[in-house]
């Protein structure tokens, strides 16, 4: 084993199995554990396409596709400024997986914490972690059901627990999203039909949004998200079950699916959803999956930030191991990369709630936002959307919406740009022209991720692109950039250090894709 004592993971949650699993199978003796026992219930049914590429890292994808669970090819909403439904879909944008899955959760969560369990890790079920240790900053092991645990790493992925952020006091709540949910388990009734029967319902109405969700089985998922407080005071007032069936029977699409349908579960309640910890990692020490954030359920972002923070979790802590020297600034690369995938998310939510103008009602007045708060901020996400991010819908349900002007002139201003720069691209040979690097964009040396560790290497960040790890080839280009070279020049200067000619058409396909990201202006 690579530690002298265990790396110990709070939480068997879709966070802890999987930085545990992909610990284990660097051959690394992990200890996870875990408070209830296996299967548990627990909402969130509903996975991104992005999620399915990281379980296929984690080895985990094969046995969740086994499992059947019903294909989500997008979502249908009724939202924004048309009363109708209207959906968009995965396939638009992602080729490799066109749809994701509608799980249910206690059954997902079991097959990813068997896969841990399968690939080495030792699991702790039933066994609740009561606090974390440490030794001034760094921490140093655990208290699990009264028990010390010595440890030289410690992952907290306990869940909406938050232990770590609680007990530094380093969590804080989301103004913006002061939200309540309820929600319960139907069997029976109808979904959406055709190419739509797999999708995510999500209807707005008076007091906030539906979400109906199918599962296997004839079984769905229904929940409202509503005002914390507003929703709270009808809830003392008439009691949980109540509230909720007046509240499905007030809506217009969830409500007619519901006919015939019966509720084989209780009325659950949880509040305030949103929050941040304002530090993702420390000495020996990381917060991932809902310990370390969560965002409004909107577009089911929770179990994809969960799985991204384990893998990223993951790289983290090998490289502290692996590499001490590197320790101090992969923790920088991790906090950096985890935070700005929650800023994305977060900024996606926050608008699409502004722009929703079918409903006018209290909850969706005091969630607005002026077109003057974006004028600035953001600037990431506002390119990322002229564009095509990673994630893929993003433009698809935006363009739904009233947005504030302030955000849809910098959209429309970035995608002039780009315009302007694909026709360059198309009509002028590259090779000839004199180009450079644009304003704010910096080429550094830093810690960047490689293949599951944090390294040395080159990295891009600027005009809306965080920690972009670069080869060596693209830092050479861009270095040679900087003093207006033209791809012929930084052609010949590589061929007299030795390149073969074929190093022409990569620079011209390297200098296109700079360009059109923005990274080099002409």
């Amino acid at each position: 084993m690579k530690s002298n004592f265990p790396i110990v993971v709070i939480g068997g949650g879709p966070a802890g199995s999987t930085v545990a699993t992909l610990l284990a199978k660097r051959g690394y003796s992990v200890q996870l554990f875990e408070a209830e026992t296996f299967p548990r219930d627990h909402i969130g049914e509903s996975l991104l396409p992005a999620t399915l590429e990281l379980l296929e890292i984690s080895g985990a994808l094969k046995d969740v596709q086994a499992e059947g669970f019903v294909d989500k090819p997008g979502a249908t909403m009724r939202w924004g400024a048309s009363d109708g439904l209207w959906s968009w879909y995965f396939k638009e944008t992602n080729k490799r997986f066109p749809t994701s899955y509608q799980v249910s959760r206690p059954r997902f969560d079991e097959i990813l914490l068997n896969h841990a369990r399968n690939s080495g890790v030792v699991v702790h079920e039933n066994t609740r972690v009561d606090s974390v240790i440490f030794d001034n900053s760094r921490a140093v092991g655990a208290v699990a059901d009264g028990h010390q645990i010595e440890a030289e790493f410690v992952v907290d992925a306990s869940g909406q627990k938050t232990l770590i952020a609680n007990q530094l006091k380093i969590k804080q709540w989301d103004e913006f999203f002061q939200n309540i949910a309820a929600y319960a388990y139907f069997e029976g009734g109808t979904h959406l039909e055709g190419e739509d029967s797999g999708n995510i319902l999500v209807e707005s109405v008076n007091s906030g949004w539906f979400w109906k969700i199918p599962l296997k089985n004839g079984v769905s998922s229904v929940g409202l998200v509503g005002d914390r407080d507003a929703s709270v005071e009808s809830i003392r007032g008439i009691g949980a079950t109540t509230w909720f069936e007046q509240q499905c029977a007030n809506s217009n699409y969830v409500s007619k699916m519901l006919k015939g349908a019966k509720r084989i579960s209780e009325v659950s309640v949880t509040r305030d959803w949103s929050y941040f910890a304002s530090k993702f990692a420390g000495s020996n020490h990381c917060l991932i999956g809902d310990a370390a954030c969560f965002i409004d359920p909107l577009f089911s972002t929770g179990v994809h930030l969960a799985v991204y923070g384990g893998y990223l979790g993951a790289a983290y802590v090998a490289t502290s191991f692996e590499t001490p020297a590197l320790a101090d600034r992969a923790a920088g690369s991790f906090d950096r990369m985890y935070r700005h995938q929650y800023d994305h998310f977060h900024a996606l939510a926050k608008l699409f709630y502004s722009g929703n103008r079918l409903v006018d009602s209290y909850f969706w007045q005091a969630r607005q936002i002026t077109g003057e708060e974006w004028l600035d901020s953001r600037p990431a996400f506002v390119r990322a959307v002229s564009g095509q991010s990673a994630q893929g819908y993003e433009r698809s349900v935006l363009g739904r919406v009233e947005l504030p002007e302030g955000f849809s002139r910098n959209v429309a201003d970035i995608e002039s740009e780009r315009r302007k720069l694909d026709e360059t691209s198309t009509n002028h040979s590259l090779m000839n022209m004199h180009l450079n690097l644009a304003e704010s964009v910096e080429v550094t040396r830093d810690v960047v991720l490689n293949e599951g560790l944090f390294v040395e290497g080159w990295k891009i960040d600027g005009r809306g692109i965080t920690d972009l790890p670069i080869s060596e080839f693209v830092a050479v280009v861009l270095d040679q950039c900087k003093m207006s070279q033209t791809g012929e020049q930084i052609a010949q200067r590589m061929k007299r250090s030795g390149a073969d000619g074929s190093v022409d058409a990569l620079i011209e396909r390297t200098l296109s894709i700079l360009l059109r990201d923005g990274v080099l202006t002409t």
